[in-house]
């Protein structure tokens, strides 16, 4: 089943007391030719959700929508401004249920709980498109009537409901700022930008949330930081299994500052009964790895090999690597999907759901933030000087690069630590995240030479092959990382003598 993507810049308008739009007020308001008479249509659409309203309270919309151009299954992603994500899979002659590749997309935020239908929609629209000189479209503008009401799960509905409101969605011709001018001019007719950036948000009520501590409390910080993460985490679930660029990075990223946070704040939210739900975390990032690694050792590879003058290049190399590389592309998404397919990643998001509803919170949590707070980020502070301190041991060599790496795991937890707390520490925590975050990346660079060493060793020595000649070029590519690798240990030394201790 195809799923396509649609990006959508768009603003609603609370339309009370007002004499809708004619083709004259259009024009006005969007500064450009319109039809006439616009194009009329009806739509009806069916939301679904669990019998929470996960989905809801994610910010997540899905739907079945008949009636418009855009017939179809849709899944609303939560929006960034005035932009949101749209993924569409076309009906099916199965009636009302899901296809189960679209299904599967909202899953992380279902947390594999049934769906059902929790609200209907009626929309009568009138729409006008303005286009540009050159006929392209600057944005469409559609006046909506629409009636809707609640379902429950036995298939009584809720009370009717009926208002109006407008929409404007921007075209690819839409300038910079064009939103802006459109809501000044609907202002003007005493239109108001809406309060609900949904039609069945306005339906469906409040959002409801886990209460938090006090924003000034160290639990009130550091929880609002996981509760965060974590809908970070489910909002790349859907990108990830739709194979979108630096998707599994992301994701895997979000993961890492969950188990991060869980543990450096472990005297806040209670260590102990963390531990299990910090394992599975590692677990899942484990298992985005291979295909983030492969991703970026690709890339790699193929820029190095971009590099060598064509008088070093002996043999089909990149081709080589291109398809080695595709047998261990092909392997690790299939275990990311396996992953994201299994009862254990529900089982997690479902811990996280518990953990924020009713966090293990120690004595300390109450305390205030300015006072707490810094002590952790103290504590992750010295162990790396501590990681620093072992790797300058040891000379050049594996032995070095290993206390290497553990230095930069234990930079990220610090850099992440500093990113929780800065909210509250404000210009001494951003500065100490720019510093350390300039020693992190001088190891990411160390650290990716060496894995990539490791790997050009291991394509020269694969397979059955009697033509190793251009096992010349993968050395030549080989030493490059070396010296890649020391010039990062020799900048090193300076670039951590930059990095400040947390004043507060």
């Amino acid at each position: 089943m195809p799923v396509t993507t649609a990006g959508e810049v768009e603003r609603k308008f609370e339309v009370s007391g007002v004499e809708v739009l004619d083709a004259a007020q259009v024009r006005d308001v969007l500064g450009h030719p319109v039809p006439e008479e616009p194009e009329e249509r009806l739509q009806e659409a069916v939301y679904l959700d669990t019998d929470d309203r996960a989905l809801h309270r994610d910010r997540v919309t899905f739907r079945r929508r008949t009636g418009g151009p855009d017939d179809g299954w849709h899944v609303k992603l939560p929006g960034v401004g005035d932009r949101r994500e749209e993924l569409r899979a076309p009906l099916t002659p199965t009636g009302s249920a899901p296809p189960p590749g679209i299904a599967a997309l909202v899953r992380a935020f279902a947390r594999g709980r049934p769906l059902a239908p929790v609200a209907e929609l009626l929309v009568r629209r009138r729409a006008w498109e303005a286009t540009d000189e050159r006929g392209r479209v600057v944005a469409e503008l559609v006046v909506d009537q629409v009636t809707a009401r609640t379902l429950d799960r036995g298939g009584d509905a809720g009370d009717l409901q009926a208002w109006q409101e407008i929409e404007v969605e921007l075209g690819p011709a839409a300038p910079a700022g064009f939103l802006d001018v459109v809501e000044e001019r609907l202002a003007a007719l005493g239109i108001r930008r809406s309060a609900s950036a949904s039609k069945v948000g306005r339906v469906l009520g409040e959002r409801t949330l886990p209460p938090m501590p006090p924003e000034d409390d160290a639990a009130g910080v550091v929880l609002r930081y996981l509760a965060e993460q974590a809908r970070v985490l489910r909002g790349w679930d859907p990108l990830v299994r739709l194979d979108r660029e630096d998707a599994v990075h992301q994701m895997r990223v979000a993961a890492r500052r969950l188990r991060s946070a869980l543990q450096g704040f472990g005297r806040v939210v209670d260590r102990e009964r963390t531990r299990a739900l910090t394992d599975e975390l590692r677990w899942l990032a484990g298992e985005l790895a291979p295909a983030r690694d492969t991703e970026v050792m690709l890339a790699r590879l193929q820029e190095l090999l971009a590099g060598v003058p064509a008088t070093l290049v002996v043999g089909p190399v990149a081709a080589e690597v291109a398809q080695a590389f595709r047998r261990r592309a092909a392997a690790a998404r299939e275990r990311v999907l396996g992953a994201l397919d299994s009862e254990r990643y529900v089982a997690l998001l479902e811990e996280l759901d518990a953990l924020l509803a009713d966090p293990p919170l120690t004595t300390r949590a109450a305390r205030s933030a300015r006072r707490e707070l810094p002590r952790e980020v103290d504590r992750a502070h010295r162990k790396v000087v501590s990681a620093m301190a072992v790797a300058d041991r040891y000379p050049r060599g594996r032995e070095r690069d290993e206390a290497l790496h553990e230095t930069r795991k234990k930079a990220k937890r610090l850099r992440y630590a500093t990113e929780l707390a800065q909210p509250v520490l404000g210009k001494p925590a951003r500065r100490l995240k720019r510093r350390m975050k300039a020693v992190q990346e001088l190891l990411g660079v160390h650290q990716d030479a060496a894995v990539t060493c490791a790997t050009l060793l291991e394509l020269a020595g694969e397979g059955d092959r009697r033509e190793v000649a251009h096992d010349f070029t993968l050395g030549v590519l080989h030493a490059s990382e070396v010296a890649r690798a020391h010039e990062a240990e020799d900048r090193l030394p300076g670039v951590w003598a930059k990095v400040p201790p947390l004043r507060r």
